[in-house]
């Protein structure tokens, strides 16, 4: 038996991972005013002449605090041509009725607009100081409305030089938020929905059944963080799902912070309560990514799961409080914290139409265990691609015991209906499970670890909806296994290739089936055609049935008695246009009496009696 394996690294469910973003964290009540308080980034320009801005001009910390107001030398400090600075804020300045920011400039000519030593910039507004909203060009003092730009609140500010005329560019002086600030809005989200609630025991082995400790609510939104009764207990060996409103994107450092509650502030040696951490980005496959012990709001990272997970959409706690803690029902859920807020879920990116490469292909046997035919074989990558659909040896033979592992390119999205085709090739164009058995299980996976059962395939009962295999909103990995206890031919299943219906626009799932269908009654062989012959009749041990089909296709052949009992099958096998086959019944064990024989091909049968007398 060969085993043809390639390694491949774990899928990226969703798009590239995501950078952290790290806002400046402002502490404090409102303030009555805010200003410019940290440089982020400057690049000064030179004077008009090209030289370099004077001293008394560079000193960044002239824009920061409050502006003077005054146009007084030194109280400045001047971009240059073309130079640009970059200034946080002391807090978040929200959106309110009118202007909500001052810039203040320095000209000794006094702040009107409309002179030849104008000084001109451009005025860029972001939030985190990752994404920039251009704002406007402003002329010496200038005021800005952050209703004008689609924002609640700004964090930064960028202001460029667009000077022409003056020596010096842009003489800042400082920035004033109108109506203060405020502090910066948390990033964060917390726990929206509870499922999944299993109670455990308490620390007597007996059903936990403590009400008061068994809303679920109480382990929703942001948690108390204190020792009131407002959280969830899962009792030993419980555990419960939590949701968010949401997905949660696995940034550098902590993404969930999962917050439990003992009382009298404990630790775990001396009152130990712990839990097991899991997340999932399906709902369906879950992944550990740490614990929590008694007192400590544990900070989790989604990239200690097995696979890389651009995100997630849910956390399993699951209480692993020992045998023998002084807990009475075991760990304690406050809350669950998702540190990197919830946003839209990410799209990944759609498969092709056929399956792009493959992986694990084992070989298996013949139906009596010998090697099959290398040319069947020895090219597992001609599972690859659009199936030919053809007899031509264009396939790869599974075999008794044999599978294969096969990727698209791309996620493969569960619609509605059917979501694959698995295509299979049996010579002659047969077309019906019935009459060629050749099966293979399938089974669907999002990270070539969880593999699941989607369905069973045969030549004419061909599609799989995925849906069957769980509530997955897409999968990336398909296994083909052949069904050993099904299949009856020699060399069992011979995959064509599999088609992703959802993500193939070419495809017409309905066309391709009608047709199927149509060849299906097209190359049926008449059982009325067969020319049937049995003898001897009345058989004294040995009967014989004789037919020559018309058409190629299989034949089934069996024995019922006359109570309807099946007593024999005498032929099952692919049989071929024009050719005349015999096949024996050997009813020595039988009593006399009348005996039918049942021929089967395709959707017709039909019957011959014989009589046994000894």
């Amino acid at each position: 038996m060969k085993n043809f394996t390639k390694h491949l690294l774990p899928v990226l469910c969703g798009a590239a991972t995501f950078i952290s973003i790290n806002l400046n964290a402002f502490q404090g009540n409102t303030q009555d005013t805010c200003n410019a308080v940290e440089v982020v980034t400057a690049t000064q320009g030179m004077k008009s002449d090209g030289t370099p801005v004077s001293a008394d001009r560079s000193d960044l910390s002239a824009a920061l605090n409050t502006p003077d107001k005054s146009n007084a030398a030194g109280g400045f400090y001047s971009l240059g041509i073309n130079g640009s600075i970059t200034l946080a804020l002391g807090g978040a300045v929200y959106n309110e009725a009118g202007n909500d920011i001052m810039i203040y400039e320095t000209s000794f000519s006094g702040d009107a607009c409309g002179k030849t030593d104008d000084e001109n910039a451009l005025v860029e507004l972001s939030q985190d100081g990752t994404t920039w909203i251009e704002y406007g060009t402003i002329c010496r003092d200038g005021s800005i409305d952050i209703a004008n730009t689609g924002l609640d609140y700004v964090t930064q500010i960028r202001i460029t030089d667009t000077t022409s005329t003056s020596s010096d560019g842009y003489d800042l002086d400082g920035i004033e938020a109108v109506n203060g600030c405020e502090d910066v809005p948390s990033n964060v989200c917390y726990g929206s929905a509870a499922i999944n609630y299993i109670p455990g025991a308490d620390s007597e082995g007996n059903p936990f059944k403590t009400l008061e400790r068994m809303d679920t609510d109480k382990a929703l939104g942001e948690p108390e963080m204190d020792d009131t009764l407002n959280f969830l207990s899962l009792g030993y060996g419980g555990e419960v799902t939590i949701t968010f409103n949401g997905v949660v994107y696995n940034n550098e450092g902590p993404d969930i912070e999962v917050v439990e509650t003992t009382f009298g502030n404990f630790s775990f040696s001396n009152y130990p309560e712990s839990a097991d951490v899991y997340v999932s980005q399906n709902g369906i496959d879950f992944y550990l990514i740490g614990s929590v012990l008694t007192d400590n709001a544990g900070d989790l990272d989604i990239s200690n799961a097995p696979i890389a997970l651009a995100y997630i959409t849910e956390v399993k706690i699951v209480d692993t409080t020992p045998n023998g803690s002084i807990s009475n029902d075991g760990f304690d859920l406050d809350g669950v914290i998702a540190l990197t807020g919830c946003n839209e879920p990410i799209d990944p990116m759609p498969a092709d139409c056929y399956a792009v490469d493959y992986f694990n292909y084992i070989e298996g046997t013949k139906s009596n265990g010998s090697v099959i035919d290398a040319v069947r074989t020895e090219t597992p990558e001609n599972v690859l691609g659009e199936p030919e659909g053809t007899d031509e040896y264009i396939f790869t033979t599974l075999g008794y015991g044999g599978e294969i592992t096969l990727t698209f390119g791309g996620a493969v999205y569960n619609q509605a209906g059917p979501d694959l085709v698995v295509v299979e090739t049996t010579f002659q164009n047969t077309w019906g499970c019935e009459t060629y058995g050749e099966y293979a299980d399938v089974y669907v996976s999002a990270d070539d670890i969880n593999y699941h059962f989607a369905g069973t395939v045969c030549k004419s009962d061909n599609a799989i909806d995925i849906s069957d295999a769980g509530d997955f909103d897409f999968i990336y990995y398909v296994k083909i296994v052949n069904n050993n206890d099904l299949s009856s031919t020699e060399d069992a299943f011979d995959l064509d290739g599999v088609i992703a219906i959802a993500t193939c626009e070419a495809f017409d799932y309905d066309a391709y089936a009608k047709e199927q269908y149509r060849l299906l009654s097209v190359n049926t062989v008449n059982a009325n055609e067969l020319g049937i012959k049995t003898y001897p009749n009345p058989a004294n041990g040995i009967s014989y049935i004789e037919f020559t089909p018309k058409v190629t296709g299989n034949i089934l052949v069996e024995v019922f008695d006359v109570n309807g009992r099946n007593v024999g099958q005498v032929f099952n096998q692919e049989t071929f246009s024009g050719q005349t086959y015999k096949a024996e019944f050997n009813a020595n064990n039988l009593v006399s009496g009348l005996y039918i024989y049942k021929i089967t091909t395709g959707s017709t049968s039909i019957t011959e009696k014989f009589i046994v007398s000894k």
